[in-house]
């Protein structure tokens, strides 16, 4: 009698887990479970756009750093050069392209600043608006 009696207590068991699941997975489809389910994806929206607006501004920090470094890099190289020292050149830097401004003797000064700006690491283009005095003739 013992062993019926366990027999259907296992039995009653098999079956009452084997029904519960299905009435969860059921209770999934009601007004509020499609609701439960908007709402965790709508959280996981906004956490992926916070991620990517984080990201954005990181990225965007990153790249002003790096132009304020390569600009610093570039008047110290001008600096230190005994033939460019002498004229005040403005120097801006944008992702690399490094952008030129100011006066100097000749078109040959021009080009040899230009030259000195490329050979620093990071420049990956000069955009040279160097200008010289010009001589009139009558």
């Amino acid at each position: 009698m013992k062993s019926k009696s366990s027999f259907i207590l296992v039995l009653g068991t098999t079956m009452a887990l084997t029904v519960f699941p299905m009435a969860r997975a059921f209770c999934q489809d009601s007004a509020a479970g499609q609701e439960m389910h908007e709402s965790g994806q709508a959280l996981k929206s906004a956490g992926s756009d916070t991620a990517d607006s984080v990201k954005h501004a990181y990225h965007g920090t990153a790249d002003e750093m790096s132009d304020a470094a390569l600009t610093t890099k570039v008047k110290s190289k001008l600096m230190a050069d005994s033939n460019t020292r002498p004229y005040s050149i403005h120097v801006e830097s944008d992702q690399g392209t490094v952008t030129l401004d100011g006066t100097v003797d000749s078109p040959s000064k021009a080009k040899y600043v230009e030259t000195v700006v490329a050979s620093v690491h990071g420049v990956q283009a000069v955009n040279n608006k160097l200008s010289w005095p010009t001589s009139q003739t009558n």
